[in-house]
């Protein structure tokens, strides 16, 4: 019974990083899912995590998703984008799965909202599409991010136990 633990333990971890690239896939939850999988399924009653365990995975948590608020926010104002763009790019984040079926949506949907805000603003094909790409930047710092914060999870835990 302890192999099948430690494989949806395994499998939760994989697709925690599978999941900052196909945003649909919830990364942070599965990471957690595999601890409580080992917390309530293969530790000894009184010798699981520790409570400074729980209180770090909690802040780094916290810190996936500001790291990705904060990534769309520094590369759209770095490439020049507005805060009208910056809106743009978190509602294209919501908007873009429904419109383009599925998880490709989640890069697609924020390019082409700020693309269209910045474009109706500033009438600049050129400078709207720069933006735009700011908003790619912004998805892959932010995916880059929650990589390392991820696996510094994951490490952590391997460490805990």
């Amino acid at each position: 019974m302890t192999w099948v633990f430690w494989t949806l333990i395994a499998l939760c971890f994989i697709g925690s990083l599978i999941g900052v690239f196909v945003p649909i896939i919830p990364g942070a939850l599965l990471v957690w899912i595999g601890f409580l999988l080992y917390q309530f399924g293969l530790a000894l009653p009184g010798e699981g995590l520790s409570a400074s365990f729980w209180w770090g995975m909690g802040v780094l948590t916290v810190l996936i998703f500001v790291a990705d608020l904060l990534a769309n926010l520094v590369f759209v104002k770095k490439y020049g984008g507005s805060k009208w763009g910056v809106v743009a790019s978190i509602a294209g984040m919501v908007i873009g799965p429904f419109l383009f079926a599925g998880p490709i949506g989640f890069i697609l949907g924020p390019i082409i909202a700020v693309f269209l805000v910045e474009w109706i603003q500033n009438k600049d094909l050129g400078l709207s599409a720069k933006i735009a790409m700011g908003t790619l930047a912004a998805f892959l710092g932010g995916g880059l991010a929650k990589v390392i914060l991820q696996l510094a999870m994951m490490i952590w835990f391997f460490i805990a136990i």
